[in-house]
């Protein structure tokens, strides 16, 4: 005796007793598949899906074919510029701590400014060139990478 859904609810059909009741002639219950979240990578058990080349700092360093230096020569340029002027500024400044005079009694040493600025104009020119250097280099890279 089953009754007639009202018009306002909505109708499910009836479900066997169990769900997970073996079906007469399969061993096994039948094993319901997981639907994953929305925006998982796929079914459990699967790898990840693979990333498209050329989205890799390592996948572009090792491939020849793409244009590497187009793509990270900026940022690659910028960060050598950093490192030779803060290298320029240590260099400055160990000199003018190293020229200092040397208080035995105390053991401090005192720095010598004169040798700090000295040593920062007759080095800048070393560095500026180091870092032009560095530029042409990225280009020349760049350019030869060039189908055309």
């Amino acid at each position: 005796m089953t009754q007639p859904p009202n018009p306002g609810q909505p109708f499910y059909q009836q479900q066997p007793s169990a769900p997970s009741a073996p079906v007469p002639g399969q061993p096994y219950p039948p094993q319901q598949q997981f639907q994953g979240a929305p925006g998982a990578p796929g079914a459990p058990g699967q790898p990840y899906p693979q990333a498209p080349a050329g989205d890799s700092f390592m996948g572009n360093l090792f491939d020849t074919a793409k244009p590497f230096a187009e793509k990270f020569g900026k940022v690659f340029f910028y960060i050598v510029a950093g490192g030779l002027i803060a290298l320029w500024l240590y260099n400055a400044y160990n000199a003018g701590s190293l020229a200092g005079d040397l208080d035995y009694e105390s053991g401090k040493r005192s720095f010598s400014f004169g040798t700090f600025v000295l040593d920062l104009v007759f080095n800048a020119l070393w560095t500026f060139a180091q870092i032009g250097l560095i530029r042409l280099f990225i280009e020349l890279v760049i350019n030869s990478g060039k189908k055309n």
